[in-house]
């Protein structure tokens, strides 16, 4: 450890200062949970101010939900546990999810309540229904892991994009709409689009957001904030856009395509709901996007480790995405975004990888990772840093 003498506390005082029990912290340790950072020449357990900081996310996740176990793995497999911010804002996402669940059970109570104080015959359903929202499984665990990952997936091209302006800025200036013009984006998952360009939209604009998964059109809310007014909100489904014909001026999929089983039907779908003449802004991938890490996967010859999900891009790609486009839209024109990253530390590119469909942390032991870290510093010693392509870009079309 590098901590010094005179930072480190006894476990009596840890656990003082943290409210916690002597039984709970050895048992913490026990089990590998949280292990003492040093021991005195007699062996005795002593901590420093990072345990508290591990302590209190052991704390918070089991509030939440989670077994010892599930906090184990998340414990055990974050090589990251320095970034104390990130770990926070994904426990309040959690915590927020936590509470929505909290009361949607009280609500059901209070429906309950209601009836037997208006001397109402009782309806069983509704005893029925708090049984079946109080035994909805949250799923926190993997609530956590999605959370997690998408922070990871946003957060290395925040740190390491070449191009500062980034994606959503300068796609959003890309956008050719009028002052008065109804919009619809299909897939607008936590809506980062328009939460980073809000001071952009005009009064007149008429804007539909819709996204497939409840959860992603909450996030969307709750990120914007008071400026969800501003806002219509719909789930809906890119095959299946439940609009009427010529409905919208501007059609927006932002790397949306490409998720969906059947391209050409979405198409005709968006087609169909596009007023004569409206405009639809499809952006996505080319096949050189993080080509880079895909080789350093490769190269270290992980048994465990896919980039499988990748693959899904090829379906509506910068290459291909003007032939599908073309067989249902006019004036069809491509504009690549400028940008790459260079990564100047190992943890972030770990994370990032770790988050793609089919890689679990669990798979790997400590000791594995630690030497896939290294294996990564040192490439980025060669250099001082990693270089890995971005290749995205968008179509502007016509109706």
């Amino acid at each position: 450890m590098t901590s010094h003498k005179s930072e480190l506390v006894s476990i009596g005082k840890f656990a003082q200062k943290s409210g916690v029990t002597l039984r709970t912290l050895r048992y913490y340790d026990k089990i590998g949970l949280l292990k003492p950072c040093a021991y005195t020449e007699s062996g005795h357990r002593l901590y420093n101010v990072e345990d508290f900081g591990k302590l209190q996310k052991i704390l918070t996740l089991k509030f939440i939900g989670l077994s010892l176990e599930d906090i184990s793995k998340i414990m055990n497999y974050d090589l990251n546990q320095g970034d104390l911010k990130r770990s926070l804002q994904i426990q309040k996402k959690i915590m927020k999810e936590k509470i929505y669940h909290i009361e949607a059970v009280i609500k059901s109570i209070d429906e309950a309540v209601h009836m037997l104080d208006n001397d109402k015959e009782l309806n069983w359903n509704k005893f029925i229904n708090i049984i079946s929202i109080v035994n909805t499984d949250q799923k926190w665990m993997e609530q956590y892991e999605n959370a997690s990952n998408l922070k990871a997936r946003i957060r290395i091209h925040e740190l390491f994009s070449t191009n500062k302006r980034g994606w959503m800025k300068w796609f959003f200036n890309q956008l050719n709409i009028p002052s008065k013009a109804s919009i619809l984006e299909l897939g607008c998952g936590n809506g980062e689009l328009w939460q980073k360009n809000l001071d952009k939209i005009p009064e007149g604009w008429d804007i539909t957001l819709t996204d497939f998964s409840p959860g992603m059109l909450q996030d969307t809310k709750n990120n914007l904030g008071i400026n969800s007014k501003r806002f219509t909100f719909k789930i809906a489904d890119v095959q299946n856009i439940p609009y009427e014909d010529n409905s919208f001026d501007v059609v927006i999929a932002n790397h949306v395509l490409y998720h969906v089983s059947d391209v050409d039907k979405s198409l005709s779908e968006i087609y169909r709901v596009l007023k004569p003449k409206g405009y639809f802004y499809a952006s996505t991938v080319g096949k050189n996007h993080m080509k880079e890490m895909r080789e350093i996967v490769k190269k270290y010859n992980f048994k465990n480790i896919t980039t499988d999900s990748f693959n899904i891009t090829e379906s509506f790609q910068l290459e291909n995405g003007l032939l599908k486009l073309s067989k249902w839209f006019k004036d069809v024109k491509m504009k690549r975004y400028s940008d790459n990253l260079k990564l100047t530390a190992a943890s972030p590119l770990i994370d990032y990888i770790f988050s793609m469909p089919g890689n679990t942390k669990t798979t790997f032991d400590k000791d594995k990772l630690e030497s896939f870290a290294e294996y990564l510093q040192s490439e980025i010693n060669k250099n001082g840093y990693i270089y890995i392509t971005k290749d995205t870009g968008f179509f502007e079309s016509r109706k």
